[in-house]
């Protein structure tokens, strides 16, 4: 994924861009908690706080802010140069072949396979909810389709979502 240079200049931020976990945005959020302690020290504290203890305030602040940058830089190229060609296009082509064969068996196993390696696979968990639906677990399919709805981006199947809860419940 390509990202403008400048989202490397916020500690934590590749990493939210890309991923969207809590430890980067913990990460970015400490940064942000940094600035404003180092900015409030030199700038409103400036009695309570001696020039040194700002001095080193800022110098603390700033060798970590460049060693944040250079992690998130060379955990972008890693996090590119790692990532295969793109499996998850074929495993999700190959599963929708097995589905429309009918072989719901290898179909459930290569959107098992992709939904392990990202959880948020929209795509994946809408047939993976629409497979169980016709293997007449539609309990499970409920539960996809519940946990599908809560994830960003769900809002683009949203008529897929409702006539598959529809064909659930039993209405043509």
């Amino acid at each position: 994924m390509k990202m403008p240079i400048a989202t490397y200049l916020w500690p934590g931020l590749p990493q939210l861009w890309v991923h969207g976990g809590w430890p980067a945005l913990v990460v970015s959020i400490i940064a942000a908690g940094g600035v404003n302690l180092a900015l409030l020290c030199t700038f409103g504290w400036t009695e309570l706080i001696g020039p040194n203890i700002r001095t080193a305030l800022w110098a603390v602040l700033a060798v970590t802010w460049v060693a944040a940058a250079g992690y998130s830089v060379l955990y972008g190229r890693r996090a590119v140069t790692c990532r295969p060609t793109d499996p998850a296009g074929d495993a999700f082509a190959e599963a929708t072949e097995y589905y429309l064969k009918g072989d719901y068996f290898q179909a459930e196993r290569l959107l098992g396979e992709l939904l392990g390696r990202d959880h948020r696979d929209l795509d994946a968990r809408l047939m993976l909810a629409t497979l169980m639906r016709h293997t007449g677990r539609s309990d499970e399919a409920a539960e996809q389709l519940d946990f599908l709805v809560r994830l960003e981006g769900a809002e683009k199947w949203e008529l897929e979502i409702r006539r598959e809860r529809e064909l659930i419940n039993g209405i043509p």
